[in-house]
């Protein structure tokens, strides 16, 4: 079983035996201009040759890859994909199997949402010419949010509107906060009350109460909430408007700015956490403003998650770079010690 994760600028494989005990992961990312791929396999984990010049074109050569690695002998198969499906609607509140109606329906919504749309569809295209053979189910990212009570599904404009063109506060990295979860369930370690922090180039923050997603920081388009790497997160209409008009840009090329220099680019120039910290400690103003901003927001997404479950037992970190930073942890932590949060500096480190 494959399991496909295409992000906004990476993309993440896993491999996995049929009882689903984990093979082997592997990701895709840039690195000074350069695709990169890490295998992590059992408790090793080493870059490897990728061989290719853009993050996208990593399925094409994942089969390759496998076998030269010896992950997959010559008469294995993968026979099942799960692909991760990021996309606005009620049509994607829910899993499908990958096929053409599929495709156009992911066709109609792509400017909804061209990050994480664009990065599906050229992965489902790509997979599907390269694994013809092979059953591949699309798995929507919306599904773990589908239980949020009523009042968290809503913004302020008219119901029969919002039903009507399924205006929605749908959410997403839903398969990320379900993981995390399941991780904290098969451990015994699951209290009432978790946020979960999904920190990447897709940011997010989420409630989650007894197991269930009370409300999450994404709602229409994962372009809502935290700043974001590339992405502005919470922006005002009414400043969208000015933008819109003093730049000169139609619809489309005010989502693309929105989305793509916006974030730590648009205010730091990078989107790299490592660049943007060393650049503060030289003593880069603008590398500082643009970590703190982020932060900020951050502090205020969680803050706003412990007040919709009236209180917090757990924090959890995700995402590459909620896993990665240790810098990043031990910043958002220093600021929650009202709430009897208090950093092991060692563990975080470690």
């Amino acid at each position: 079983i494959l399991v496909a994760n295409p992000g906004s600028s990476s993309r993440k494989y896993a491999l996995y035996h049929d009882d689903l005990s984990e093979i082997a992961q592997l990701h895709f990312e840039l690195a000074d201009h350069h695709v990169v791929c890490t295998l992590h396999s059992g408790d090793e984990a080493r870059q490897i040759p990728a061989d290719i010049e853009k993050v996208e074109d990593a399925s094409q050569v994942l089969t390759d890859i496998l076998l030269r690695e010896k992950l997959l002998s010559g008469d294995e198969q993968i026979e099942r994909i799960g692909l991760r499906v990021v996309a606005p609607g009620s049509f994607f509140t829910k899993d499908h199997t990958i096929n053409d109606d599929v495709i156009r329906e992911l066709e109609s919504v792509e400017p909804l949402a061209p990050l994480h749309i664009a990065a599906t569809l050229h992965e489902a295209r790509t997979l599907r010419q390269t694994y013809p053979n092979v059953r591949i189910v699309g798995v929507s990212d919306s599904a773990f949010h589908l239980k949020k009570p009523n009042y968290a599904w809503n913004y302020g404009i008219k119901l029969e509107d919002a039903d009507r063109f399924e205006i929605k506060r749908y959410g997403y990295h839903g398969i990320s906060v379900a993981a995390s979860i399941n991780a904290l369930w098969s451990s015994g370690k699951l209290p009432p009350k978790v946020v979960v922090c999904h920190l990447g180039s897709g940011s997010s923050v989420t409630a989650v109460f007894h197991g269930r997603s009370i409300d999450t920081t994404m709602g229409f388009s994962p372009n809502e909430g935290a700043l974001m790497a590339t992405r502005s997160g919470n922006f005002s209409v009414d400043a969208a408007r000015v933008l819109k008009d003093k730049l000169q840009l139609d619809d489309a090329a005010l989502d693309h700015y929105l989305n793509t220099q916006g974030g730590l680019v648009g205010i730091g120039g990078s989107n790299d956490i490592r660049e943007l910290i060393e650049r503060e400690a030289d003593g880069d103003h603008i590398a500082h403003l643009a970590l703190t901003t982020l932060i900020h927001t951050i502090h205020k997404a969680i803050g706003s998650m412990i007040v919709a479950m009236n209180g917090c037992d757990l924090i959890v970190f995700t995402g590459t770079v909620g896993e990665r930073s240790s810098i990043l942890r031990k910043r958002i932590i220093g600021h929650l010690e009202f709430l009897d949060f208090i950093l092991d500096g060692e563990a975080n480190e470690a």
